[in-house]
């Protein structure tokens, strides 16, 4: 019973981190993802003095912060020069310090219940927390006093969806949930792919299967950005079992049965709640509308598709395009397109310093990690295939590698090796 709290109060600041809230009762105070962020700061310099070693600074921190300082630079110089008002992106070393550090908390209580932290470990989190939001969704959709619930933890502009028609999970809608959707569905593809402990046990391959069902099918209806990883999560399933190449691996064969098993299953359930459920016929419309389209009239296009074609809008001089307009805030430009509306705040030199910064990122931890070279790939790919929709990055989740130990990263490379003394240990 003690494990279960334990377990529980973790994936309340993983939670708390990944999918961050206002508060319902100090809408205009901090969010979760800040207060994190204070006791993080709090935590890394109590155990560098615990430690008696200074302050230990890794590489990707190291350089990840002076792309964040360059980055911020650069839009302040585009305010001065443009003379605007707009800061939305100058104090980006902010955003970026709040990220990373908001990321301890959950890491160091993962290490003192679990022994150690793995990209496994946080893989487990971070699918069964979005489980948990994507239920939580359907649940606000259909239930009153479920919503009132969540309204009365979470700061939610209710009257707003309702507009809008739109699904909200528990502290998480629109793009930026589909976006974090997507990072967890590769996640679990991978995991599934790498784990040899997961590739051996029946019922992680079930449960982590099913949880990537459950969000692929409940997450689209959230945010259709979910695809994207639900696309990036099949393109690895099929990579690392080989049946691209039609020569399967035989330590998968068990992984793509128990895959293609639940997909049947959960395939019927989808097709008779599709046909007895207006309700779920109207959402399954809305998540696959790209799919229907494609049966039905031959060509994949979704209402969202179509109406960013019209949104591409790009700086009309050579200052603008160097520099930017030093606008980003609001809809001045009336588009949405993370491409656009970064190039005509700080331009291309803004832009090409932020893109930069996250090839550094994949290519780091690629580097250290390379079992996981395809994971990184596919975090660099969602970067820029993000972007063509809207302008969220997606440091959050590299915030979560940031803080692993070397005995810790020895385990995820597979590297077995004696105990290292803890006072040797570094982030």
């Amino acid at each position: 019973m003690w494990k279960f709290i334990q377990i529980f109060l973790i994936a309340i600041l993983v939670n708390g981190f990944y999918y961050s809230f206002n508060f319902a009762f100090w809408p205009s105070g901090p969010n979760t993802k800040m207060i994190l962020a204070v006791f993080g700061v709090l935590c890394f310099f109590y155990d560098a003095y615990r430690k008696q070693r200074g302050l230990v600074v890794s590489p990707v921190f190291l350089f990840g912060g002076i792309f964040a300082v360059i980055y911020s630079v650069i839009n302040l110089v585009a305010v001065e020069v443009n003379n605007t008002n707009d800061y939305s992106y100058a104090n980006y070393v902010m955003t970026y310090v709040t990220w990373v550090f908001a990321t301890i908390p959950s890491i160091y209580a993962m290490r003192a219940v679990h022994g150690r932290v793995t990209i496994t470990l946080i893989t487990y989190y971070l699918a069964g927390l979005s489980v948990f939001q994507c239920i939580t969704g359907i649940l606000n959709d259909n239930y009153p006093a479920f919503q009132s619930f969540t309204n009365s933890i979470v700061d939610w502009s209710t009257e707003f969806f309702l507009e809008i028609d739109r699904m909200y999970c528990f502290s998480i809608a629109l793009d930026p949930a589909g976006v974090r959707f997507a990072l967890v569905l590769i996640l679990i593809a991978t995991t599934i792919c790498i784990d040899e402990e997961v590739q051996q046990s029946k019922g992680k391959i079930i449960l982590l299967f099913i949880s990537y069902m459950i969000i692929s099918g409940l997450g689209n209806m959230v945010a259709r950005t979910t695809s994207t990883g639900m696309v990036l999560g099949l393109f690895l399933l099929f990579i690392k079992s080989n049946l691209i190449g039609l020569r399967v691996r035989t330590s998968m064969v068990k992984t793509m049965s128990i895959f293609t098993t639940l997909l049947v299953i959960f395939g019927v359930i989808g097709v008779v709640l599709y046909n007895t459920s207006d309700y779920f016929y109207f959402q399954f419309h809305f998540a696959f509308e790209g799919f229907f389209n494609l049966f039905e009239d031959g060509e994949f296009t979704t209402g969202s598709t179509q109406a960013l074609q019209t949104m591409w809008k790009w700086p009309g001089d050579n200052k603008s395009w160097i520099i930017g307009t030093g606008w980003y805030n609001g809809y001045l430009y009336a588009t949405d397109i993370g491409y656009c509306r970064l190039i005509l705040y700080s331009g291309l030199v803004g832009f090409t310093t932020f893109a930069l910064s996250f090839v550094y990122y994949a290519y780091f931890f690629a580097r250290k990690y390379p079992r996981y070279l395809w994971l990184f790939l596919c975090f660099l790919a969602m970067t820029f295939i993000v972007w063509a929709k809207v302008s969220t990055d997606i440091l959050l989740i590299y915030a979560f590698f940031f803080w692993f130990t070397v005995e810790e990263s020895n385990y995820i490379n597979g590297v077995v090796s004696p105990e290292i003394p803890e006072e040797e240990l570094c982030a």
